[in-house]
């Protein structure tokens, strides 16, 4: 689906035109599970989504970022080329391109994370990105996301309580 994406890129006039990001695609054309290519949509009513991806994932998660962000590439390496440079990883290229920059990366996930996510996974989620992404203002961060709080709040956990759980998901 994703290498047929990008030769649409290359190839459809249509595509070509939109410009469009991969997460935008869905709105113009429909994937044919068995004839495993895109084709131009006749309905305009859709609900696409993106496969998500775990920070704790490293490539597959710096993808996924790209992905969200670089409109109509034609492969993987067009992924990874920031101002005539080609990037050794899709995580070199996510901060080349700033997208790692101020917790940006962080913020994105949680909010995507927020709208299928019960508030425990939530508050899992938000361990692994202090562990491993290293936000640079993890209380603004968990601030931003209420939804986040309000079920420990609820319970009425103790803050040891909490830094238990978050302590659990290292």
């Amino acid at each position: 689906m994703l290498t047929e994406f990008f030769s649409m890129n290359q190839t459809n006039k249509d595509a070509e035109n939109l410009n469009p990001l991969y997460k935008e695609f869905p709105q113009h054309f429909v994937w044919d599970e068995g004839d495993r290519i895109w084709y131009t949509r006749k309905r305009w009513q859709v609900i696409g989504r993106l496969i998500t991806a775990h920070p704790i994932e490293g490539e597959r998660y710096y993808l996924r970022i790209l992905l969200m962000h670089v409109r109509a590439p034609t492969s993987f390496d067009d992924l990874k080329i920031v101002n005539g440079y080609l990037a050794s990883s899709f995580k070199e290229a996510a901060e080349l391109r700033g997208l790692l920059h101020i917790d940006n990366g962080a913020e994105e996930c949680l909010s995507e994370a927020i709208l299928y996510k019960m508030p425990q996974c939530l508050r899992q989620l938000f361990a692994v990105i202090l562990v491993h992404c290293s936000p640079a203002d993890p209380h603004k961060l968990w601030s931003k996301f209420p939804q986040q709080t309000h079920h420990y709040q609820k319970l009425k956990l103790s803050q040891r309580s909490l830094l238990r759980l978050i302590t659990i998901c290292k």
